[in-house]
């Protein structure tokens, strides 16, 4: 098994992430299909999940301004035990590296991998470390001035007082709430982000040489790793299949953006997962200030977050080019990479 893993480093890794997600729906299939009275007369284990949120959105609203924080959950999990597995929906990606990681490459391999959590990584100075994160929380905040100034512009302010109420835009100390916890403990950002953009993303430019298509297909394969979440919706008939297939389809677009994004500040910063923590929380913040409703676990599919990513990966791509700042990581490491903490998991770099 470990010769196989490390022949097959991305494949072992996605298998393993992916069957989280697997197991853990069905476990909710099993709860709401077999016992929808398991919390009370009419009260299923996810109904109950629900009034839980509902009750705590309610009374904790600095806590719970940006309500898909890791600290959020953790409180929703302590209420209803039998629902803390899911925490492992979200952190599926991360185990899965590093259980791969530890089974093909040791320990030491898995201590470079959780290295990644540092801001930066090899040569780069903490000067041009702090321009590199002041740059991107400026093209944050810019990004969202400018959806909700074109939300006045082109839609008559249609969504003004949602944008106002789910990002606080009235009152800065929840304003400052919400953003900090979406930029550092969104659940998705921080307990994903490991795995994907800190793993994954430096083993397919190696295993393809082009980090434009490894960005490409790590994004699809991020996108379908949710699927999973969608089998108990559809089974409810609570959408159609064409609605399905436009909603995924966007989400795909959006999720390969973002991933061009991310990658790019992952490598100006030498390797550190810290901004695609930051950038995957405001995909996932962004999302909801333009949700229209909830489909099980999921929002649902607006079409303006995901023309934000895709304009904002022109934008990278055209400022940067297309090796999303690879080089630039490769000179942060020995001028070459071959000082890059991602050698010892992903192999060395192609020359």
């Amino acid at each position: 098994m470990r010769d196989w893993v490390r022949r097959n480093p991305f494949l072992s890794f996605y298998a393993l992430a992916v069957a989280f997600p697997t197991v853990l729906f069905s476990y909710l299939i099993l709860m709401e299909a077999s016992f929808p009275d398991y919390c009370g007369p009419g009260i299923s284990l996810f109904g109950q999940f629900q009034a839980n949120m509902a009750q705590l959105l309610a009374d904790a609203p600095y806590l719970t301004q940006h309500r898909d924080s890791v600290l959020v959950y953790l409180t929703l999990y302590a209420m209803l035990p039998p629902a803390a597995p899911f925490l492992f929906f979200p952190f599926g990606p991360t185990v899965s590296a590093l259980v791969v990681t530890g089974l093909a490459r040791g320990s030491a391999a898995v201590r470079a991998l959780l290295g990644a959590y540092a801001p930066k990584r090899g040569a780069l100075a903490w000067g041009e470390a702090l321009r590199i994160y002041g740059l991107l929380l400026a093209l944050i905040f810019g990004a969202m001035a400018l959806v909700v100034l074109c939300e006045s512009l082109l839609n008559d302010g249609a969504r003004i007082p949602q944008f106002t109420r789910v990002w606080a835009l009235a009152d800065w100390k929840l304003f400052a709430a919400g953003w900090l916890a979406a930029l550092f403990t969104n659940q998705g950002g921080l307990l994903e982000e490991l795995g994907w953009r800190g793993y994954a993303w430096p083993v397919l430019v190696r295993k393809f040489g082009s980090p434009l298509l490894a960005a490409v297909l790590l994004g699809i394969a991020w996108a379908l790793w949710h699927l999973p979440r969608e089998v108990l919706p559809i089974a409810m008939g609570q959408f159609s299949l064409p609605r399905f297939l436009v909603d995924e389809a966007l989400f795909v677009v959006g999720c390969i953006g973002m991933t061009i994004v991310a990658v790019t500040f992952v490598n100006l910063t030498g390797g550190s997962v810290l901004p695609a923590i930051m950038v995957h929380g405001t995909l996932n913040y962004l999302f909801v200030g333009f949700e229209a409703g909830r489909t099980g676990v999921r929002s649902d599919i607006a079409t303006g977050p995901v023309i934000f990513w895709v304009v904002a990966a022109l934008v990278t791509l055209l400022y940067v080019g297309r090796d999303l700042g690879w080089k630039r990581r490769l000179e942060l490491h020995g001028g070459d990479g071959s000082t890059d903490p991602a050698n010892l998991w992903a192999g060395p770099p192609r020359p």
